[in-house]
């Protein structure tokens, strides 16, 4: 027969000495260090020293390079005109034409082109529901316009680490040239290999971070 009564009288002795052995004298520095490493913890805590930094974009002037890993981008110069007789672009009433002239680099491996597809890459710098380069600060209207040679109505493609400039014409509010902060966004790009219903070997570049805004001084 088993003394249900004995073990159990057993048992709470050995769990009294267990306690009075973690809460000895000998054993109280190490009690100490925990509960201050807690409290210094809680405290980092509250003040929020463990959440994930978000980097700020870099501001970044006119001539300055932003390079990234997919490709880098130096605007050189800005201009606010009404028309580009060569390219038979013209604003309406209201609107203007922002000219940004930028010098492209395509670091990748493959050949793109400013928006659309080339060599199964697309890159999507402008024209998408969201560009690697976006203005902000004023309101488009409608697609941006772009060359390299202003008399060429061809649509440029960028060759891999061979320098390119490149003129974009965005149609703009003029109402909102008249105030500072028109800046160019600049986002990562985050390479996709295919989908579903894309070939496996077609690359799509998505809209990353948003790591730089470029200051173009178009305003005031």
């Amino acid at each position: 027969m088993i003394d249900v009564r004995g073990a159990r009288d057993r048992a709470r002795a050995i769990a009294a000495r267990g306690f009075r052995s973690v809460f000895s004298r000998r054993a109280l520095p190490a009690w100490i260090t925990v509960g201050t490493l807690a409290a210094a913890a809680a405290a980092l805590i509250a003040v929020g020293a463990f959440d994930t930094a978000e980097n700020e974009p870099a501001a970044t002037a006119l001539g300055e390079e932003v390079r990234l890993p997919t490709y880098s981008i130096t605007v050189l110069d800005v201009e606010v005109t009404d028309a580009v007789e060569e390219q038979f672009l013209e604003a309406d009433e209201g609107e203007s034409l922002l000219l940004v002239t930028m010098r492209l680099e395509n670091l990748s491996d493959s050949t793109i082109g400013v928006d659309g597809s080339a060599d199964e890459v697309s890159s999507n710098l402008l024209n998408t529901a969201s560009p690697m380069l976006d203005l902000s600060g004023v309101t488009e209207i409608g697609s941006a316009r772009y060359w390299r040679d202003v008399t060429s109505s061809r649509r440029p493609l960028l060759q891999p680490e061979v320098p390119a400039v490149i003129t974009v014409a965005w149609t703009v509010k003029t109402a909102d040239l008249g105030s500072d902060g028109i800046v160019l966004d600049v986002h990562e790009a985050d390479p996709r290999h295919g989908n579903i219903v894309v070939a496996s070997s077609a690359v799509t570049w998505r809209q990353g971070a948003l790591v730089a805004r470029i200051d173009l001084e178009a305003g005031g």
